[in-house]
């Protein structure tokens, strides 16, 4: 139920968010402040959220990082994440923002193969 996050620029222009812990619903204003605060110092063309660290991700922690793309994305700044565990990775595939997070799908699972068996019998509920 922590989160720790540091900060650092890595070249010129780009800053790279590392995230240690939990990203949930008590944390994840902690990571909204952080990317805010490295979107209104300026000077930056790229920001990256490492998640090597990360241990556990929860939809309030999705929901900010898809955030995060779309004003990062109007203020013309790239933003993109790392180094997720393979299952914040299937996550990201198996609610459908891998991609629009800068990841590629995560090893056997893709956006059709889950809309496909969301649509069999099997899956639904009389």
């Amino acid at each position: 139920m922590s989160l720790s996050i540091q900060t650092r620029r890595r070249g010129d222009r780009e800053t790279v968010i590392s995230l240690h812990g939990e990203v949930d619903y008590a944390t994840a204003l902690d990571l909204r402040a952080a990317i805010s605060a490295t979107l209104t110092a300026g000077d930056v063309d790229s920001v990256v959220v490492d998640l090597a660290g990360v241990t556990f991700l929860d939809s309030t922690g999705v929901g900010t990082l898809v955030v995060a793309t779309r004003i990062c994305n109007d203020l013309r700044v790239e933003f993109r994440v790392c180094d997720p565990n393979p299952f914040i990775a299937k996550l990201f595939t198996v609610v459908g923002v891998a991609e629009m997070l800068g990841l590629p799908p995560a090893p056997g699972v893709s956006p059709r193969t889950i809309r496909q068996r969301a649509k069999s019998p099997a899956s639904q509920v009389a």
